[in-house]
């Protein structure tokens, strides 16, 4: 150390008091003290070499005689007991400069001179400028000797900052990378002695200890720590606090006794106890808080963004390891592991307990449960899990379903089961549509197996072919024949397709403030499809949507029925070598020809792939001053009837919800859209199944009569009747008039079934059955802001059972009951849940749980929600708060707590 240095040392204790001792035991700086004499003269500092003078008269001196002189008072003799020093009361207020390499060490690092001895004993960490630069920049203001030690710990083992757990998260990473890195980062602690340092606070975090570390016995060999052996016992620990949670008696079972001998805190017998040191000893006891500690840890470990990849392979490898998959199989219940998260194997075994015994559950069991899934750890890393719960969501929707109109579909008439197919028979193809557009993603993935060996998927299937469409289809076909349907295709209550036009898109023009009205027609959306857009547009809240459907023409193809969507006085059909329909003498096929018809009413046409690409002032001009305007949209259709694309259908489908939200929210948001109408040519059927040859109505030869002879219709005239399908006049079911063009007629087969299956045939429309001719009609408008306040969906409320909540364990469960069920009136609500204490610090971890139960009973809307505390010293007679916090709206509401930890829960 040069002069220079110990001027400016010394110079620094005279900004804090005026006098300063410095201590030179060790005689190292006695020859240059004139010349430090000399620097001081010019500072205005006094120096008295204590050794040379008496004590008492020094005190007299710098107390009485000159007490505002600045005094540096050196000594190089060992100091007296308090009792037979005259400066001793001096010394206390005092500042104390040392000049030897740990006092420097501890003046530039801001430590008190009482932690010397310990900056000695790592003489070694300190020998390397670069690890003491870092350092000083690791080492929180007023540091004591545990804050210094993890802090030489963080830097050796290259982390950026000064926390246990950082450290921990450090060789974690490592070992998943190498074992043997993280060998090596243990091994330079080893280096500077700070191995144990680390262990220790294992201990006093975890309840992690290795008797080897800390006992010495020539007799026996005791284990000492590893890395791989705190992680085993963190994720065990994890993992038997889940199932504890989940309300298994844990004590009871194989997995407990199996695996005791991993659970943190650590046993520790009552002789290997007393061998310990004391600063160990110290260290071990309140064990809720160790155990809280350690599933604070892992939920963190696992939900980090950059070290959940870590969790993910070692959580995979310790569950080889333990044989956690065949453990978990003693668990029967799926209820077992809802609050489990630590391994895949829990996953994967709750997924086969719910689908093997699907129907033994209730509704809303397995909403809960998916719910749960659907927003944890493992939906998150592999998408097949996401795909899993969603597909057993929807098989038990398909299946409650069924129970329902378990003895048939049996209606007065046809309005009334087209109503209910409106309203609630719909369902039955959202739920297969849904089950099976996930079995497809699972398929891709080679994930599909387990719902195809546990016979789900073939049983969705059989139910919705051979139960659900085949009697639908015999109830609705009685009552189109009694009712003579096809003779007068109305029904009361319900527009027909070909009116859609004036009662509609002019109807609103007429009856609203609206001056343009944009129709989207999206090319075989059939009504359960729309409902998904309907019911994502509502939950959303900026727009109003209202859904209802319009009577579909017959035959349900897309030339007749795009025609008839177009503005009209008179409909006609002309039969020549083919099929062609005509609006006020114009014809509707081709997009070009739509153009012309809707220009002679102020109108314009687009297809959706034009508008997407639009700017503002290309819409601006391409719309210019049309009152009317439609865009056509083709996905569903498109790719559903082509035999080489028609297995894709469902995945078509769900594209094109996203696709024409966006396309809607992109007439109001650039388009200055107030009015949307989105509606379909016709809808669709589907069967995943190849079809057999029960799914044909057979012609022996292409009708007598007959222009269009397809899948699923046959349009001609003079048309052969036969008891196997329907015949019928289009002028009848779809408003033409035959006495300006011809009087065609129309062949669909009953039911379900095709006439050929030329071109693919899984994918159909053209005949009557609901799914085909039960066409949506969406009104989407844009509310203002009170508007929006009073008519959007509100978010359903969540309030704590207990006022106030009495949290008595370190892991607690809070129970809520969520106000409202979601459905019409109200959508589902995201909280993040915390405890604070008065000063606004957080003392629990943050939760995160959706209330998203459509049950309409209170006591099926009632939650359970793990909530574990951080830290210790918590005052039963301190009024703590609970804050839950909207993740969307970042509103808070706040909940009085006490916290008792009197009654400590016991693990087992």
């Amino acid at each position: 150390m040069n002069l220079e240095q110990i001027k400016q040392g010394i110079l620094a204790k005279f900004d804090r008091c005026r006098l300063v001792f410095w201590q030179d035991e060790e005689i190292e700086f006695q020859e240059q003290l004139p010349v430090i004499e000399t620097e001081f003269e010019s500072s205005g500092v006094e120096l008295i070499k204590l050794d040379e003078y008496s004590h008492f008269e020094v005190k007299q001196r710098v107390e009485l005689k000159e007490p505002n002189t600045q005094f540096l008072l050196y000594s190089n003799k060992s100091l007296n007991e308090p009792t037979r020093d005259w400066l001793y009361d001096i010394r206390l207020y005092a500042e104390h400069f040392y000049a030897d390499s740990s006092s420097m060490i501890l003046n530039e690092l801001g430590m008190r001179m009482e932690f010397r001895q310990d900056i000695s004993r790592y003489k070694k960490f300190f020998g390397n400028q670069q690890r003491y630069s870092k350092l000083k920049k690791l080492l929180p203001e007023g540091a004591d000797k545990q804050a210094l030690e993890l802090a030489m710990v963080a830097v050796v083992a290259k982390v950026e900052s000064v926390s246990f757990t950082t450290i921990l998260h450090q060789l974690i990473s490592l070992f998943v990378e190498s074992p043997n890195k993280c060998d090596e980062a243990i091994a330079e602690l080893d280096k500077y002695d700070l191995t144990n340092i680390f262990w220790r606070h294992a201990v006093e975090e975890f309840g992690y200890i290795a008797l080897g570390n800390w006992v010495s016995n020539e007799d026996t060999e005791q284990p000492v720590a590893n890395v791989k052996d705190l992680i085993t016992k963190l994720l065990v620990t994890d993992c038997y606090h889940g199932l504890q949670a989940s309300g298994v008696s844990i004590s009871k079972t194989d997995f407990a006794s199996s695996l005791s001998a991993h659970v943190l805190p650590l046993s520790i017998d009552s002789e290997s106890f007393d061998k310990l040191p004391k600063s160990i000893r110290e260290l071990i006891g309140n064990a809720a808080a160790k155990r809280a500690a350690v599933v604070s840890f892992v939920s963190s470990w696992r939900e980090s963004r950059t070290l959940s990849a870590s969790y993910n392979d070692i959580a995979q490898e310790v569950a080889g390891e333990l044989e956690i998959k065949h453990k978990l199989a003693e668990f029967k219940n799926p209820s077992n592991f809802i609050n489990v998260e630590t391994f895949i194997e829990v996953e994967q075994q709750l997924i086969k307990l719910i689908a093997t015994d699907l129907q033994a559950y209730s509704a809303n069991e397995i909403s809960d449960w998916v719910s749960t899934k659907l927003y944890g750890h493992w939906c998150s890393v592999d998408k097949n899990y996401q795909y899993l719960f969603a597909s057993l969501r929807a098989a038990k929707e398909f299946y409650d379903l069924r129970d329902k109109y378990f003895d048939g579909f049996y209606f007065d008439s046809a309005k009334a089961l087209y109503k209910t197919y409106e309203s609630e028979l719909y369902k039955f193809d959202h739920a297969y549509r849904i089950f099976f557009e996930n079995f497809i993603n699972l398929r891709k993935n080679n994930g599909g197996d387990l719902l195809q060996s546990l016979g789900l998927v073939d049983d969705i299937e059989n139910l919705y072919v051979n139960w659900y469409l085949n009697d639908l289809a015999i109830a609705w076909g009685k009552l189109v024949d009694s009712e003579s349907l096809l003779d007068n295709w109305k029904i009361v209550g319900v527009h027909n397709q070909q009116h859609f036009y004036q009662q509609e898109v002019r109807g609103l023009l007429r009856n609203t403030q609206a001056k343009r009205i944009f129709v989207i027609i999206s090319d075989a959306l059939r009504y359960e499809v729309a409902h998904d857009i309907y019911q994502r547009i509502s939950d959303e809240g900026r727009l109003k949507p209202e859904l209802k459907s319009q009577l579909g023409v017959v035959p349900s193809y897309t030339q007749l029925g795009m025609g008839s969507l177009l503005p009209h006085q008179k409909l006609t059909a002309h039969l020549g070598s083919k099929v062609e329909y005509k609006a006020d003498g114009i014809s509707v096929h081709g997009h070009d020809n739509r153009q012309k018809v809707l220009a002679k009413h102020n109108g314009v046409a687009f297809k959706a792939d034009e508008v997407f690409k639009w700017t503002r002032q290309v819409a601006k001009e391409q719309i210019g001053e049309a009152e009317v305007v439609y865009i056509y949209h083709d996905m569903i259709d498109a790719i559903g009837d082509k035999q080489s694309t028609e297995n894709q259908t469902f995945e078509a489908a769900q594209d094109t919800v996203v696709e024409l939200i966006e396309l809607i929210k992109r007439i109001f948001n650039r388009l200055n859209g107030s009015r949307v109408l989105l509606t379909a040519d016709h809808g669709f059927l589907f069967k995943m199944t190849d079809l057999t040859d029960s799914d044909k109505t057979a012609h022996k030869s292409k009708p007598k009569g007959a222009i269009e002879d397809k899948k699923r219709y046959v349009i001609g005239s003079n048309l052969p009747s036969d008891d196997f399908y329907w015949t019928g006049k289009i002028a009848n079911t779809a408003g033409i008039d035959p006495t300006l063009g011809d009087d065609a007629e129309f062949i669909v087969p009953r039911g379900s079934n095709r006439f050929n299956f030329v071109g693919g045939a899984k994918f159909i429309h053209g005949g009557i059955m609901p799914q085909e001719i039960c066409v949506p009609v969406l009104q989407v408008r844009e509310l203002d802001i009170k508007a929006q306040t009073k008519l959007a969906k509100q978010k359903v409320g969540a309030v704590p059972l207990q006022n106030p909540i009495k949290i008595v364990s370190n892991i607690d469960r809070i129970s809520f009951l969520q106000t409202d069920p979601v459905g019409d009136k109200f959508k589902a609500r995201k909280l993040e849940l915390w405890i604070e204490d008065p000063f606004g610090k957080q003392v629990s971890s943050k939760e995160e749980h959706i209330f998203d139960s459509v049950s309409e009973k209170l006591d099926e809307r009632k939650r359970n929600i793990q909530i574990k505390l951080e830290g210790s010293g918590f005052d039963r007679t301190v009024s703590y708060k609970l804050i839950m916090e909207d993740t969307e709206s970042k509103t808070k509401t706040t909940h009085s707590v006490i916290i008792d930890l009197a009654f400590e829960d016991d693990f087992f």
